[in-house]
């Protein structure tokens, strides 16, 4: 969402400090998600925002509404037979929605700049409006049936004046039950045609009312078993969870409220500002959850993600859970139509569209910073079940090895963490061929897996001219 939204009356509590660390250690540049400004510090009054225009899909369980005057996001959602909503809409930056993040950093215009808790954003989309609580334009909108419906937006960037941004995005809503699957999408369109680094996206965010002040998830390494649920409740500021059944839930006293399930996503993110306990739609308290996968948005690229949103009791949620495909217990990537979530640190790709390989750069993009990486997304893999890993590659350079690193929950990011790895052999003439890195006596694979890079072996230059060395990377799998 927005920026952590109550954002848009967030304290600023970790917005510098998050932003211009972005990627101090080198790794994944992380967004900034200001902490919301608690009521008297932000709006007063409180922001006028237009008045709602709503379309509903509802059954015998669960109602939902999405906003034509807040860019057809969900602003309403109720259990069927209270119809008390949990939807938290104080302003155009909370709601439940899609906000997405890319360069440069700041992203302003000439009499239109952003105010500097939000400088660090940079070019921001937000499917419902602007701080200024201007809306962002629906462009089409049909309901399909009465369990369907379908929105198409033309989203504002968030901390800048009534400016729309080089994008649209269209969401499909399908009711099931106490489940909502909804399907985003989002063309991109930009002028600017520079590869930004991969940012954290919220994809989706939702903000609830002060009852939903409860954050519980399975955070453990036994998921899938029903073992203990793991549970934040007091009052906090933005706060990472990695979610290893892939699921993360808001939910008030009695353990009822929304969960958000993205299948092989473990980012979550949560936050809970103002008093919990009592307030509605209107009021400035919140509590605040996301999924915040790691995306480069290119230019002229499209970003695609669903997700289900769970209406009921944190049992009913986690049994929805289970009964849905298991994640990935291993590497399983095939580069055929997108980047299945792997992103760069000090390089860059040869951009979109992706026709069934990465074409990356094998050298830095900046020769002062001391290293580049591939990076995989965040998983949960069991190094006992991953005895080797296979990449289908071409490798241009004129180096004689690469390595593979990885990292464990808890560890620093690869950048500080600069032990461990295995270095493999290659070829660098160009041609494809199937390498097999063996895993099994290697130091430190063991326990869970969380991420894993491929990057130069230190003290082997890629190439002479390190922007013409290049890895052709169609798949990396077990």
């Amino acid at each position: 969402m927005q920026h952590i939204h109550p954002r848009k009356g967030y304290l600023v509590s970790l917005a510098l400090s998050l932003l211009l660390g972005l990627g101090g250690c080198g790794d994944d540049i992380e967004t900034v998600f200001p902490a919301p400004i608690l009521p008297g510090g932000g709006f007063n009054p409180p922001p006028v925002i237009p008045a709602p225009q709503r379309i509903f899909l509802e059954n015998s369980q669960v109602k939902v509404g999405v906003d034509l005057n807040a860019g057809g996001a969900i602003t309403y959602l109720a259990d069927a037979l209270t119809g008390v909503n949990m939807v938290n809409n104080y302003d155009l930056g909370r709601q439940l929605q899609t906000s997405l993040y890319s360069g440069p950093v700041p992203f302003e215009e000439t009499g239109n700049r952003p105010i500097p808790q939000w400088i660090g954003l940079g070019w921001n989309p937000v499917q419902t409006g602007d701080m200024y609580n201007n809306p962002s334009q629906v462009l089409a909108y049909r309901k399909d049936s009465t369990n369907r419906l379908y929105v198409k937006t033309a989203p504002l960037i968030w901390p800048l004046r009534n400016r729309p941004a080089e994008c649209v995005m269209e969401h499909w809503l399908e009711l099931r039950g106490n489940v909502i699957r909804v399907r985003s999408r989002t063309q991109l369109a930009r002028p600017d045609t520079t590869q930004y680094q991969a940012r954290t996206q919220e994809a989706p965010c939702m903000h609830l009312n002060a009852p939903y002040y409860r954050v519980l998830t399975y955070t453990g390494d036994k998921p899938f078993t029903n073992d203990g649920l793991f549970e934040f409740n007091a009052p906090h500021a933005i706060t990472e969870r990695y979610a290893t059944e892939n699921w993360a839930a808001l939910v008030d006293k009695n353990g009822w409220g929304v969960g958000i399930y993205r299948r092989n996503e473990f980012r979550f993110i949560s936050g809970f500002f103002g008093a919990t306990g009592v307030g509605g739609e209107r009021d400035d308290d919140t509590g605040y959850l996301t999924a915040i996968p790691f995306q480069v948005m290119d230019h002229n690229g499209v970003f695609e993600f669903e997700y289900d949103l769970i209406v009921g009791s944190v049992d009913r949620i986690r049994q929805y859970v289970y009964s849905q495909p298991r994640p990935d217990t291993g590497p399983n990537f095939r580069f055929t139509t997108d980047r299945q979530g792997w992103h760069y640190y000090n390089t860059r790709d040869s951009g979109w569209p992706i026709r069934n390989e990465l074409s990356v750069q094998w050298g830095r993009n900046d020769p002062t910073l001391p290293s580049f990486a591939i990076k995989s997304p965040k998983g949960f893999w069991r190094a006992a079940d991953v005895r080797r890993i296979v990449l289908e590659a071409a490798f241009t350079t004129s180096a004689k090895t690469a390595r593979l690193n990885w990292r464990k929950p808890g560890d620093q990011e690869f950048e500080v963490l600069r032990s461990g790895g295995v270095d493999f052999p290659i070829i660098g003439d160009g041609q494809f061929r199937t390498y097999t890195i063996d895993l099994s006596r290697a130091p430190g694979w063991e326990g869970i897996i969380y991420q894993i890079q491929l990057e130069a072996t230190p003290g082997e230059a890629p190439s002479a001219n390190e922007r013409s060395g290049r890895l052709r990377l169609r798949s990396v799998s077990q």
